[in-house]
């Protein structure tokens, strides 16, 4: 539960940038949008076994799709296949901080680049690869790089914070036990 409540707070801090920070769809300005309920997802699934995590991604593509994109399913579709793709990525890589940075930019441009096919092929845009990858693409990914830190910062407050109370459980489940036994 923690970790749903801390992937819904870094989507809601995802609407409160776009509302500071507001895009422009003109084809020549430069877009940002934020990825941070994107990439917390992204470390918080690192943990999980893969039918928790590729659920725990399309119950979230879902949640992105009707309240953030107003689309159907996309997104849903999309978080599935990443969270597929990343099970077999992050077998290979520790939790250091800069893996962690690397992994959340390697996420965020492969599910950019899969909602960019999907709009391609069904003729939503007209926009060459590298048109895209200049003005919608580029500013995203540097940006996202620097709240990337924050959010690693934050999950591991997170996981701190889920590790002492695990500990605290374990404490007086021991003191219970002995409680218990010492009746005998």
């Amino acid at each position: 539960m923690t970790h749903a409540v801390f992937v819904f707070i870094c989507f809601i801090l995802d609407e409160i940038l776009m509302v500071l920070f507001p895009g422009s769809y003109l084809l020549n300005d430069l877009l940002f949008i934020a990825n941070l309920g994107f990439c917390a997802m992204i470390l918080t699934i690192r943990k999980f076994d893969f039918l928790d995590s590729v659920l725990f991604a399309v119950l979230w593509g879902m949640y992105y799709d009707f309240f953030c994109a107003n689309t159907f399913l996309v997104y849903a579709i999309v978080y599935g296949i990443v969270a597929c793709l990343l099970r077999l990525w992050s077998k290979h890589m520790t939790e250091t901080l800069i893996e962690s940075l690397v992994l959340c930019i390697v996420t965020i441009f492969a599910k950019d680049l899969l909602v960019y096919f999907y709009m391609y092929f069904q003729r939503v845009t007209a926009l060459t690869f590298l048109e895209w990858a200049e003005r919608f693409e580029l500013l995203t990914l540097l940006a996202n790089a620097i709240l990337v830190m924050i959010i690693v910062f934050l999950m591991r407050i997170k996981d701190d914070y889920l590790f002492m109370k695990e500990k605290r459980i374990r404490r007086s489940e021991k003191v219970e036990w002995f409680r218990l036994k010492s009746k005998d």
